[in-house]
């Protein structure tokens, strides 16, 4: 289906100038959708967007807005289609339930000329992407319909919502969480920065064990970079000895007795290296003092 430039622009782009937009009463007419005008559409004529990207709407944040529309009416209109015998909305959903909560008989919209279901699909999703405060699995969820649904690339749907492809493809990595972990991003129990962190892990019951100690120590995003990079530091120590000679296996045992520290030895051929850990300065100088006793 060929694209409209101005479905990668937002609402701005397809309304002219705000000095051409003009109000009235009666419900829309089907000729001239050059000259858009913001109409007065009953509440019970529009049905929800089926394709709104946010999962949860904020009720404190609605009803402070249903207050002010109470006080001030609603200084944006939403955007609609003609869907049907009524209407359908495009974007404004946060707008729509306020006005339904403040009890409005009528809400100012600008209808829309939307020819398909796929047009009308990737329109709200890129509206809603640029306007909203999506958080980041919605965000990643409306990226990846965009993809699946209205068969868009990466880079299109970098170009049509104004951000890199670095940035879509990342957050689009964040649908790869643990499904436990996505809920705990989604209700903000963890941040983005967690999130990509924990994707460093493969193991999905590690990624979860993680993630409920950030949520119960309140660990910085910092901390769980380094922690991250221990485990996949121990899987990766853990495949290696798997590997080992079995008589290696049992001269490491003997070393790690005698120092009582742990002692990896890794063998290439005739060479190899013998590693010892300490942990601080005085756990250094004790074994240093142990080697000095066998005449090392």
């Amino acid at each position: 289906m060929a694209k409209r430039n101005a479905l990668g622009k937002g609402l701005g782009a397809l309304i002219p100038g705000a000095a051409d937009i003009s109000i009235s009463e009666s419900h829309p007419s089907h000729s001239d959708q050059s000259h858009r005008q913001i109409v007065e559409i009953p509440l019970d004529e529009i049905e929800p967007n089926p394709h709104q990207p946010r999962a949860d709407f904020d009720p404190k944040a609605v009803s402070e807005l249903a207050q002010s529309i109470r006080e001030k009416g609603i200084l944006q209109p939403v955007a609609v289609r003609r869907f049907g015998a009524g209407y359908q909305l495009i974007a404004g959903e946060r707008r729509f339930r306020a006005a339904r909560q403040a009890e409005c008989a009528v809400i100012p919209a600008i209808v829309m000329e939307v020819g398909t279901d796929q047009e009308m699909m990737e329109l709200s999703l890129i509206e809603n992407i640029q306007r909203e405060n999506l958080n980041p699995i919605e965000e990643a969820k409306a990226y990846r319909m965009l993809i699946d649904e209205c068969f868009l690339t990466q880079d299109e749907v970098a170009q049509r919502v104004g951000k890199d492809r670095s940035t879509i493809a990342n957050t689009l990595r964040l649908l790869a969480l643990a499904p436990e972990v996505l809920d705990a991003l989604q209700a903000g129990q963890i941040s983005a920065g967690h999130a990509r962190t924990l994707l460093g892990l493969d193991n999905a019951d590690q990624q979860i064990a993680l993630c409920q100690q950030i949520i119960a120590q309140g660990i910085s995003v910092r901390r769980t970079e380094a922690l991250v990079k221990a485990l996949k530091t121990d899987a990766n120590q853990k495949k290696s000895t798997s590997r080992k000679d079995p008589n290696l296996l049992s001269l490491e045992e003997d070393l790690q007795r005698y120092f009582g520290t742990s002692v990896n030895i890794n063998r290439r051929g005739a060479k190899g290296k013998i590693e010892i850990e300490f942990y601080s300065n005085d756990d250094l100088n004790r074994v240093l003092e142990l080697l000095r006793n066998e005449g090392y």
